[in-house]
């Protein structure tokens, strides 16, 4: 290990807090592939019932929209107050979905879906369990099969292990939460993407034949400037120039990656839409970057790149 004295602090708190659901069937069902869009879809469907006082259906137009869960989290604006770049009409939605990463079709007697709350949206966990708990009852997909939650556990501060957080007369609890703490930085680590990452370069996707780490390492960056712009008490300002060159120079003794295909059904568009991207692994030497390695542990929480908050961009440091 490398001294952790070298290594910098994170620019300021990120609180995170990461629940992991599992939920049973009645019967066995048939899943087709990745879930993440569908358990979003019914997230947001469950969200908006459970808690819109007004009804209307365009929060656009509705008088309590900025005091309302629902629009923060699921349909996040970028106001004019915020002062946000020109390049953004949105801001970054303050959590991730991550089902489980299967591609094949399969039979199932139920699934296990993850929810990080990212910056101020950890003050929402309850509205956010019990939606996903009604919207699972409801059913997903073209299955419509009711899911019963059976278990529910929260992430620890030190990230290691998981508490209950149903307790067994079915009430939902929830431990403070935190940033996660930055361990010492290891001579050489081996970075996974796990579910696909979408990166775009000039409205192109970058194949895996052309996106080098230092590609992965500006898209990390642009996420975690603007969750911090939004939605934690003070906007990072991160040199991205000077880190994505960093990343640029560091040594990639191993490079692993391919294309991972995907397509989501688009209710509102009435179409499928391709939603494939990169997978694999970068093994890199990290001597000289210290600056960006709290970044870079940081985002295993929020995931990089398009499609973060349905779960792609997912990725996993560990020492090689």
């Amino acid at each position: 290990m490398q001294a952790e004295a070298q290594v910098a602090a994170l620019p300021g708190p990120f609180p995170v807090a990461r629940f992991r659901l599992r939920f049973a069937a009645g019967a066995p069902y048939v899943v087709r592939g990745y879930r993440g869009s569908a358990w979003r879809g019914v997230f947001g469907t469950a969200l908006k019932s459970l808690v819109c006082i007004t009804r209307e259906r365009d929060c656009g137009a509705c008088l309590v929209r900025r005091s309302c869960v629902y629009p923060y989290i699921f349909e996040t604006e970028a106001g004019p107050e915020d002062q946000a770049p020109r390049s953004v009409d949105r801001a970054p939605h303050p959590y991730v979905i991550c089902a489980e990463p299967v591609w094949r079709p399969r039979e199932v007697r139920g699934e296990t879906v993850e929810i990080t709350l990212l910056g101020h949206a950890v003050d929402h966990w309850a509205y956010v369990l019990h939606a996903l708990r009604q919207g699972a009852e409801r059913g997903l997909g073209v299955e419509r099969v009711p899911l019963r939650l059976s278990l529910a556990e929260q992430e620890t501060a030190d990230r290691r292990t998981w508490r209950r957080a149903l307790s067994g007369d079915g009430v939902l609890t929830a431990a403070p939460a935190s940033t996660p703490a930055v361990p010492p930085m290891p001579e050489r680590v081996r970075v996974r993407l796990v579910t696909p990452l979408r990166v775009r370069r000039e409205n192109d996707l970058i194949e895996p034949e052309r996106l080098g780490f230092d590609e992965f390492v500006a898209a990390l960056l642009r996420r975690l400037a603007l969750l911090s712009r939004f939605h934690t008490e003070q906007a990072w300002r991160l040199d991205h120039a000077g880190l994505t060159a960093l990343a640029r120079e560091a040594e990639v003794v191993e490079r692993q990656l391919a294309w991972q295909d995907w397509a989501r059904y688009s209710t509102r568009q009435q179409k499928r839409i391709p939603m494939g991207g990169v997978v694999g692994w970068y093994g890199i030497g990290t001597r000289g970057l210290e600056p960006l390695w709290p970044l870079l542990w940081l985002g295993q929480w929020t995931h990089a790149g398009k499609g973060a908050v349905m779960g792609l961009g997912r990725y996993e440091v560990e020492e090689a």
